[in-house]
């Protein structure tokens, strides 16, 4: 979030008003005004001009903490979750293309690296494979969409989400109506790039990936 020094200032206005009063009131009190009980009074009414500012900026912080700690516990769940919706396209695009070897985290980079010759050569886009990826299109959108409007997901982490998202349903697109393989393998190896990328730039999920991709089959399965 951008410190914006016009919007501080314009909040700090009530403030400052406050504690001016209150200042005011307790000087008028005590050099121009004689009768106790009006003093007494006069001196409540600063004392709460004077106290309101403490509270409300008690209230403010205890409030922004709050918000903050909200909001990073919905960022990483927003990012758990994603996660494992690009292993399971990742696990979908290994079925797509015949792979066979076991997905660790290092096959996982590996894969963006292979050809589009080789790629278009093992293609086979069965209808429950072309069913899955439509969900995960789905299912992804619907997080993009929900992180973009809570400010979960940054600037950088949507685009790139949305780059990936671009190419699966190219990938679609191309076998439902073209059916061009290496057209089709050109996205793939592209899905495959920004899944890597993604998985790079995610610390935690690259430290717990076995478990990551545990909970990705098994999610596959419901």
């Amino acid at each position: 979030m951008k410190f914006r020094l016009h919007d501080f200032l314009l909040k700090m206005i009530p403030y400052v008003l406050s504690i001016a009063g209150g200042l005011v009131l307790f000087i008028v009190t005590k050099d121009d005004i004689h009768d106790p009980n009006m003093t007494d009074l006069i001196n409540n009414i600063a004392a709460s001009l004077l106290s309101i500012p403490l509270v409300f900026l008690l209230y403010d912080y205890s409030n922004y903490r709050v918000s903050k700690q909200l909001q990073k516990t919905m960022a990483d769940s927003v990012g758990d979750k994603i996660n494992v919706i690009l292993l399971r396209v990742a696990i979908v695009i290994r079925g797509i293309t015949g792979m066979r070897k076991k997905l660790t985290f290092m096959t996982l980079n590996n894969m963006s690296d292979i050809s589009v010759s080789r790629i278009s050569t093992r293609l086979k886009i069965t209808p429950s494979a072309l069913s899955e990826l439509h969900s995960l299109h789905d299912q992804l959108y619907d997080f993009i969409y929900h992180g973009a409007n809570t400010n979960v997901l940054s600037v950088d982490q949507i685009q790139s989400l949305s780059g990936l998202l671009r190419e699966i349903s190219q990938l679609i697109n191309e076998h439902e109506f073209r059916r061009n393989r290496r057209i089709a393998a050109r996205y793939i190896k592209n899905i495959m790039g920004h899944i890597a990328d993604w998985m790079d730039s995610d610390a935690f999920a690259s430290l717990h990936f076995d478990k990551l991709l545990g909970t990705a089959q098994l999610s596959k399965k419901d």
